[in-house]
């Protein structure tokens, strides 16, 4: 089928789709909304199968999805009756696989309850279950930088292929994921490109669920309106936000993620890793040590604060959603921000920008353009009492053709983890028309191993706060970068070394 779409038809299929599934999006827990459609597919068994459709508004539905579908049906009488309980961050992959659930409950014959959450409450709630060896969860999506606290609790991917061969999807093609990703985020030790470019020989543990990176937005009405180029290194992007700032219109340069929440680790490391800074030396042996109040580190930390004065005021109150909300509401110019809102940006309705948002590399300082990824894998706790149905349960989340379907949900656009989908020409279609726009920026991102990470060793947490909260008080003017820094750093060393 062709996924040739005109622009008026796609808003109005997407509205469509908005009133059908996800009207919720923002309501975290309202997830009671009316389901899609379910239709019987020509082809599939008569048993129980019934799949979500349409699943795209161009009606698409990939081949090799209903083979899959036809797999699990094979499959289900070994797995049928079994209740899973997955706990997974509230974002837009796994909504959409909340949108596709009963095209895997019914060829299944299983019973699936995907507990939505927050980050933060998400992780409280995994590291409870897995520290008191409880069953609560079968699948737990557990982030890039927690997986050395998670990595003794779960069941690696070769345990499970080998322990359920007939529950193993033949065209599994563990090769096509996305290689830093798979990388980062599934093998622990990870292996580590720059700066470190270090292997562990580690063992894989997850399968990745999504590729939300950290890249450049920007309103391209705006700069069309100005005749001006979006800027590409990291004093054209603060002449940029500097002359769209106009505080007395409610126009600011920019919006910034800078509370005292994760979300600012994640956003000052774009500034961090291309100033030619990083926070750890990691040796070949695995040890650890902190590199935090380096020179490069300070002046990455100074522009920081530079551009925090044409910011959002709020800005020093916000996450990575509240500061998705700002561009989607036209309060700033141009932003660095995560993947997974690039389709807030387009649902018709709740956002004033649709199709006005751009996406460009990061900014380029004297070590290059450096993005930051924050990827989540689903992973099988050892307390699971459903190990081979969670197994199943998590190749069908992260198969190719589901993360076709993901990636072209206009409620989700999610990045893909699998490489041939980006070279799928349905998706090349849509990049072509200019509904995807921001998965060419991913790819070059990618290709040119321009990715920053939080790798995830056990003791992150013991520095986290300390992070979080001084580089919070420097947005906020109370504390000189290299004042900072060297707190951190004294930190880091009073608790360190660290290992995986």
């Amino acid at each position: 089928m062709s996924s040739n779409v005109s622009r008026r038809k796609f808003l109005g299929l997407a509205g469509a789709a908005v009133g059908l599934g996800a009207a919720g999006y923002y309501g975290l827990n309202n997830l009671n909304q009316t389901p899609t459609p379910e239709q019987s597919v020509p082809g599939l068994a008569d048993r129980y199968t019934r799949l979500a459709l349409p699943k795209n508004p161009q009606n698409y539905l990939p081949d090799d999805y209903v083979d899959f579908i036809r797999w699990l049906e094979s499959i289900s009488d070994k797995i049928e009756g079994t209740k899973l309980r997955v706990a997974i961050e509230a974002e837009v992959g796994p909504r959409s696989l909340h949108r596709n659930r009963i095209d895997f409950t019914s060829s299944t014959g299983t019973e699936l309850n995907m507990e939505f959450d927050i980050y933060r409450n998400n992780l409280s709630k995994c590291l409870l279950a897995v520290s008191t060896q409880s069953p609560t969860f079968d699948v737990m999506n557990v982030d890039v930088s927690q997986v050395g606290r998670f990595a003794p609790h779960i069941l690696t991917i070769e345990h499970l292929m080998e322990t359920y061969p007939e529950l193993t999807y033949p065209g599994i093609n563990i090769d096509d994921f996305v290689t830093p990703v798979k990388n980062f985020t599934c093998t622990y030790p990870p292996t580590l490109g720059e700066p470190w470019n270090t292997d562990f020989n580690g063992i894989l543990t997850q399968f990745p669920q999504e590729v939300p990176l950290m890249i450049r937005f920007f309103r391209k009405d705006l700069y069309s309106e100005e005749g001006r180029e979006v800027g590409t290194t990291w004093d054209e992007y603060l002449d940029d936000i500097r002359h769209f700032h106009d505080p007395s219109r409610t126009q600011f340069g920019t919006v910034l993620m800078a509370a005292k929440f994760p979300s600012i680790i994640m956003e000052f490391h774009n500034w961090l890793y291309s100033f030619g800074g990083k926070l750890w030396n990691i040796e070949k042996d695995g040890s650890i040590n902190a590199d935090i109040n380096s020179d490069e580190a300070q002046a990455a930390l100074e522009h920081y604060y530079e551009v925090s004065k044409y910011a959002e005021p709020n800005s020093t109150y916000y996450g990575w959603a509240p500061a998705a909300e700002s561009m989607s509401q036209r309060r700033c110019a141009t932003s660095i921000n995560l993947t997974e809102f690039a389709s807030l940006m387009d649902i018709p309705g709740e956002s004033y920008v649709v199709r006005d948002v751009g996406y460009a590399r990061n900014p380029v300082g004297d070590a290059g353009a450096s993005h930051h990824y924050s990827g989540a894998g689903l992973a099988i706790p050892k307390y699971s009492l459903n190990p081979g149905a969670a197994w199943v349960f998590i190749q069908w989340a992260t198969v190719a053709s589901m993360q076709l379907i993901a990636a072209m949900d206009p409620l989700a656009l999610a990045t893909p983890t699998r490489k041939s989908v980006f070279e799928d020409p349905n998706v090349k279609e849509l990049v072509k028309e200019g509904t995807i726009r921001h998965f060419e920026t991913v790819k070059n991102a990618i290709d040119r191993d321009e990715i920053n990470i939080k790798p995830g060793f056990p003791k992150w947490d013991s520095i986290e706060g300390e992070m979080l909260n001084q580089l919070n008080q420097v947005i906020l003017g109370n504390l000189s970068p290299r004042d900072a820094l060297n707190i951190i750093q004294k930190r880091a060393d009073t608790v360190g070394p660290f290992t995986f």
